[in-house]
Order: C-alpha cells, then sequence, then structure tokens
C-alpha cells in the first residue's frame, strides 16, 4: 500500500523592525510568492526480505541523494537530515516496520539569503508528516513543532520564520504580539547584494551600539517601531518610510559603503530601498515602480548584484499541493 502527501509554503521578508524586534519592538513580516515543496510517500513492502525500513531522499535542486536504513540511525548526518529525523521520530509510532518513506524536496526560496528557506523547509517537513497520519493540518501544532525543528537550524530563533511560513499572510510581531494583518505590496523586488553576511555579527554590533549610546539607540528603537506602525497605517506613504526606515538602520551601524551606494544609486531613479534582515549584506528589498528586473541590474551593474527577485507578498501560508 502506498500513500503519498505533497505541500508547499512561502518564504518571508522582513519590511521593516530589523534588529528592533530583538528588544521588544514591533516588526512587519510577510510571507512572498517563493515557496518551498516537498513530497512524502509511505510505502509499505510486503515481502521485506532485507528487513530494513528505509528513508530515501532527494534534494532536486542540489540533486542530493540519502538513503538511510531507519533501524541504524547515527548523529553525523548533514543538518537538514538530523531534522527530518527528528520529525520522523516524532510520528514514527505511525509507520510500520514494514514500511519505506521517501521525501522529495524542490525550493524557489534562494538559501542563506534571509528570506526563510529553513522555516519553510521545517514547516513543510511537519505538515507532510502531519497531512500524511493525521488526515488535516491543525496550524497551531503544525507551527510549535516547526519552531522546534528551527531550533536545530538556529539554536534560538525568534519564531517569525515558521510563523509567517505557517500561516502565510502579512503579520505585526512581536515578543508580545502576533497579529495577522491585510498588507500586500506588488511592485517589491529583492536585490541580493551577494555580499556575505553574519547575523550573529550585526546583532552583537547593534547590541554594543546601544550599550555605548543608550539614550540614541533607545530613540531609534522607538523610531524603527513607529515606521513599522505607519507602514501598516498609511500604506500609501511605503516610499518614504522605506527610506526612513533605512536611515534608522544605517545609524545601528548595519549599513554598509557597498549598500549604501547600491541605494543612492536607486534613490536617484526615484527607487526607494531598504536593507531586510540583519544587514551588513544579504538583501535589499526596493519599491521598483515600473522598472524591469534587466532595468535595475543595467543601473546597478557595478555593484556585482548576485540576482533579483521580483514577489507578490502576503501569499497563501502552508497549503496542501497535487502536483509537486
Amino acid at each position: 500500500m502506498k500513500k503519498t502527501v505533497i505541500v508547499s509554503s512561502p518564504g518571508k521578508l522582513i519590511i521593516g523592525g530589523e534588529h528592533a524586534v530583538v528588544y521588544g519592538r514591533r516588526a512587519l513580516v510577510t510571507s512572498i510568492g517563493m515557496r518551498l515543496y516537498m513530497e512524502l510517500t509511505e510505502e509499505e513492502i510486503e515481502n521485506n526480505e532485507t528487513n530494513k525500513s528505509l528513508l530515501k531522499i532527494l534534494f532536486h535542486d542540489t540533486n542530493q541523494h540519502y538513503s538511510i536504513d531507519l533501524l541504524d540511525i547515527h548523529d553525523s548526518y548533514p543538518i537538514e537530515i538530523q531534522a527530518i529525523l527528528y520529525v520522523y521520530n516524532r510520528f514514527k509510532s505511525f509507520i510500520s516496520n514494514q514500511s519505506h518513506l521517501n521525501i522529495q524536496v524542490r525550493s524557489e526560496i534562494p538559501i542563506g539569503a534571509g528570506l526563510g528557506s529553513s522555516a519553510a523547509f521545517s514547516v513543510c517537513l511537519v505538515g507532510c508528516f502531519y497531512l500524511l497520519y493525521y488526515k488535516t493540518f491543525n496550524q497551531e501544532d503544525i507551527n510549535q513543532l516547526s519552531y522546534k525543528v528551527e531550533c536545530i537550524f538556529h539554536g534560538t530563533p525568534s519564531g517569525i520564520d515558521n510563523t509567517i511560513s505557517t500561516y502565510g499572510q502579512s503579520l505585526v510581531y512581536s515578543r508580545t504580539l502576533k497579529k495577522h494583518i491585510n498588507f500586500h505590496l506588488s511592485n517589491l523586488a529583492i536585490i541580493d547584494t551577494g555580499i556575505p553576511k553574519s547575523t550573529k555579527k550585526m546583532v552583537d554590533l547593534v547590541r554594543l551600539f546601544i550599550e555605548n549610546n543608550q539614550k540614541d539607540g533607545e530613540k531609534c528603537l522607538n523610531d524603527i517601531e513607529l515606521c513599522v506602525d505607519k507602514m501598516i497605517e498609511y500604506p500609501e506613504q511605503i516610499n518614504q518610510l522605506f527610506q526612513q526606515n533605512q536611515q534608522l538602520l544605517k545609524c545601528l551601524g548595519v549599513s554598509t559603503i557597498e549598500i549604501d551606494n547600491i541605494i543612492q544609486i536607486l534613490a536617484d531613479k526615484n527607487i526607494s530601498a531598504k536593507i531586510t534582515g540583519a544587514g551588513g549584506g544579504g538583501c535589499l528589498i526596493a519599491l521598483t515602480s515600473n522598472f524591469t528586473k534587466d532595468q535595475i541590474l543595467d543601473l546597478l551593474k557595478d555593484n556585482h548584484i548576485k540576482s533579483i527577485y521580483f514577489v507578490e507578498c502576503g501569499v497563501e501560508g502552508l497549503r496542501e499541493e497535487q502536483i509537486f
């Protein structure tokens, strides 16, 4: 007997509130129309002569294959395999010893770009097992278990990424608030600068700035939160608010000469842009008006841009799919 489920979930973008959210302020986060897809198949082998229960995994984007004997698991697997085995162990009471499992993964979300690729993977992983064995989704349960999977990848993440990947839409998020809102942007470009980034380094840098400049630091964090509130209340002012938020991030020290240069080139063409995520490199987001991808790449031809993606914001979260 063979049972198959297919699910997908979206990546995410922080629109405003980077770093301030670490200090309890509100951030605006949105799901984006770049998704990760996962297929899980359980097949019972009636005459299992080898007496093995196998887990086969295929990552289509990297063409990596794994075949794991579930009766002989060790702890030297790559982190994404450890995540799969962690979720498998939570559901193994449902799974026959005569079963083979097959997982296939493909993703539209770039890895390491701050766009929530690991959270989409975690949510899809839990969602697949949940759908196969409970026949339905329970978003709250899936989100909680996905957070634990995210901890395997990131230690102690905020929980923003798995929450937005599970529920979709847009979210006002703080330590004490998780409020879904109707927030959409239709002309948003993600610009991957190709500049290596370290989230930990940027978080430490901001902490040092605030410790050494307490009054200015607190004002900066409060002003970032005010930007977020205005983005939600006055979306028609989003261009100006992007610029304000970027200046505040620059005050915190997480912009760079290269980033400032890119943002100025875009500003000269009336394109508002800002850091998304930790800063120091990584991705920017830009309100591109009527510019095409090629036109923006041409504007930034001397800046060694890695890639540009146009995305829809506020999309559906975890969902069942009919086709992988």
